[in-house]
């Protein structure tokens, strides 16, 4: 029989209440928690973190996963270090594993994988006139005035960034604060005027509809940030939608349509300039609670595709309801961009317009990857925790 070794408990710490064997698994529970967890024997042993299993700086396995055998048993399960840890010594060949407490506490959470971030979904009424936003100035002077702009980003999907010096080198130094700029067919950072120097309704002064960038991108870019330079003209104001919010309207109004722009992947494309880009994306696409993952929207782009006609219809019905919606004035928001305020959006969540102009309008901006605002996101916090 396997009895597990019972610790002093310190206090406010994720520290473990009991451990032991049962059905052929390693049962878990935490002091001051009601959930147990079962590990299997095998799992257990690929993660293990004693620094034979894996390295102590790179934080790599290290472990032979392989050679591990499948029917893998412990010989001990022991509850050590004042019951911050875990120790298992195997069967097989006397090796002990050690697993921290708060490490099996999270995997048992989440099974490993992250849940969907605090997001505040919003439209014109709920938003109203006081959009997210903090001066370029708290951005730049530390961790905890960009921890804190991030995070209204991740909560609303945007936020601006006033006060920001009107030029390319301050609007640049503001995108690396979060990563580095994504190189596109676009360049790195750019800018630009209604010169049509890209085959792209963006270099017109022409309105734009409701959309995200990149669908024709197999990683679509995750962020944009846009900073207008200089504007002498009337109109150009820029609208935003909250596509998270509009999805799950769909969600809640009409299952068969969210079926459809959730399961449905639509091809895009970038055609001229030297280049053919051409992608897939659901409309809508979830993450694996089935949580909000991406908006890729882009009737622009959209390449020509064809399914069986009862499912062909169902797809042009569900993305007549989807554009009505994110074309309807109660879930936009409007805003006129003027030299010192920058814009940073989630480009997988909130869909950008813009109104039609006359006169001269400067804008610059850059992509951002998704996984470098996250890692950012993921490092500040972490920073934030051992203060």
């Amino acid at each position: 029989m396997l009895n597990p070794v019972a610790d002093t408990v310190p206090t406010g710490d994720i520290v473990l209440n009991t451990a032991r064997l049962i059905d052929g698994e390693v049962e878990v529970t935490w002091k001051g928690k009601l959930a147990s967890s079962r590990f299997a024997p095998f799992w257990l042993r690929d993660h293990c973190h004693a620094k034979h299993s894996l390295h102590a700086d790179t934080l790599q396995r290290q472990v032979d996963t392989f050679s591990i055998p499948i029917d893998i048993m412990p010989a001990q399960i022991i509850i050590a270090d004042g019951s911050r840890n875990l120790h298992i010594v195997w069967k097989h060949d006397g090796v002990r594993s050690e697993f921290p407490s708060a490490f099996l506490w999270s995997v048992a959470q989440t099974e490993g994988r992250e849940v969907a971030p605090r997001r505040l979904l919003w439209d014109r009424g709920s938003m109203g006139e006081q959009f997210p936003s903090m001066s370029h100035e708290q951005i730049m002077a530390d961790d905890a005035g960009l921890l804190r702009w991030l995070s209204l980003v991740e909560e609303h999907g945007f936020a601006l960034a006033t006060g920001t010096p009107p030029s390319i080198e301050a609007t640049q130094a503001l995108a690396k604060r979060v990563g580095y700029v994504r190189e596109t067919i676009f360049g790195g950072m750019w800018d630009f005027t209604a010169n049509l120097a890209f085959k792209d309704t963006a270099y017109t002064p022409v309105a734009i509809g409701p959309h995200t960038d990149g669908t024709y991108s197999i990683d679509s870019p995750g962020f944009q940030m846009f900073h207008c330079l200089k504007f002498d003209g009337t109109g150009g104001e820029s609208t935003l939608v909250d596509g998270f919010r509009v999805a799950d309207q769909i969600r809640k109004s009409d299952p068969i349509a969210f079926e459809v722009l959730s399961t449905v992947k639509v091809p895009a494309q970038y055609l001229g300039d030297g280049v053919h880009l051409k992608a897939e994306h659901p409309i809508i696409a979830l993450d694996h609670n089935g949580d909000y993952l991406q908006i890729a929207y882009n009737n622009y782009d959209r390449a020509p595709f064809r399914l069986p006609t009862p499912r062909m219809n169902a797809f042009y019905k569900a993305l007549k309801l989807f554009n009505q919606l994110v074309n309807d004035p109660a879930y936009e928001i409007t805003m006129r961009l003027a030299p010192g305020t920058a814009l940073l959006f989630d480009n997988w969540r909130t869909m950008h317009g813009r109104r039609a102009y006359q006169g001269f309008r400067w804008l610059c901006g850059a992509y951002l990857n998704k996984e470098d605002f996250d890692s950012k996101l993921r490092v500040l916090r972490a920073g934030q925790q051992k203060t």
